[in-house]
């Protein structure tokens, strides 16, 4: 903990404690703002450069004991029936991650004041520790509040520890993601292992409908911006072929694809297995325990 809020905490009258929550929004890049306004201040506040917007808020139940993880519940106003909107897309929000940060109102910048000048103390943007919390479920909703119930990431329901799988020879990585897998190179098998031997070894430039591919030619399908896809190459089997689709028209296209398995990630790491090992997302070595 920074010293200076230490030396806040031991003063006999310390500024007011702000507290500011973000709630994130898993699979989307993104996240909401809030602050619950205390010593009055019912606008936005600017915090470490984000903008955290004023909502009423009751909390309770943060402080842990020696016998038990905290199960905090949040209570958010629901007048105007933001929140409710948004749990119905978002399911509740179960499973997502609320952080929440706390400081003095002294060390906060100057923007949030007027003429730019915080006139409690320096505006340091120095912080408690911020704790991560799950959403573990709604427990009221109505044209008043909506209330959650937080969980400790230490208590998170119906995790795995290890959170992968152990499973001989599946590899769990997403393949030609950039995290586990880290292929991207050019096309080798489809999803059955078998070889892509007729791919002509040209390059793979991005998909254009408008242009006529031949046997053998590679291409790329972009993810979508913002999605948790992946990229993926095909190879075209028609001479041809033109206007069809590679991520619907399994006729003209193929797919590259990884069946999974030792030999798969073999095919595609072999000449950095010697120095590197592979990059396996299976545990070969759980086999006949």
């Amino acid at each position: 903990m920074d010293e200076s809020i230490q030396e806040e905490i031991g003063k006999l009258e310390p500024s007011t404690v702000m507290t500011f929550y973000e709630l994130v929004l898993k699979d989307y890049n993104a996240s909401y703002y809030f602050h619950s306004g205390e010593n009055g201040l019912s606008n936005s506040i600017i915090f470490k450069d984000k903008e955290y917007y004023y909502v009423p808020i009751k909390a309770n139940g943060f402080d842990s004991t020696d016998s038990s993880l905290p199960r905090p519940t949040l209570s958010i106003d629901n007048h105007d029936s933001f929140f409710s909107l948004k749990t119905k897309f978002f399911k509740d929000f179960v499973g997502f991650t609320l952080k929440r940060t706390r400081t003095f109102v002294k060390f906060l910048h100057g923007d949030n004041f007027p003429n730019n000048l915080n006139p409690f103390g320096t505006p340091t943007e120095v912080s408690f520790p911020t704790e991560k919390y799950i959403i573990n479920k709604k427990i009221i909703e109505n044209q008043d509040i909506v209330q959650f119930e937080l969980a400790s990431i230490l208590e998170k329901e119906n995790a795995f520890l290890p959170s992968r799988k152990i499973i001989f020879n599946a590899c769990q990585w997403r393949y030609r993601h950039s995290i586990g897998c880290g292929y991207s190179g050019g096309p080798i098998s489809d999803s059955k292992g078998n070889p892509i031997d007729f791919y002509d070894n040209l390059g793979v430039n991005i998909y254009n409908k408008d242009t006529t591919y031949n046997r053998g030619q590679g291409v790329l399908v972009p993810a979508t911006p913002g999605s948790q896809d992946v990229d993926k190459v095909f190879v075209c089997l028609v001479d041809g072929t033109q206007g069809k689709n590679p991520l619907t028209d399994k006729t003209a296209w193929v797919m590259d694809s990884c069946p999974k398995n030792i030999a798969g990630c073999r095919s595609r790491f072999a000449n950095e297995e010697s120095t590197n090992g592979l990059p396996f997302g299976g545990f070969p070595g759980s086999w006949g325990q």
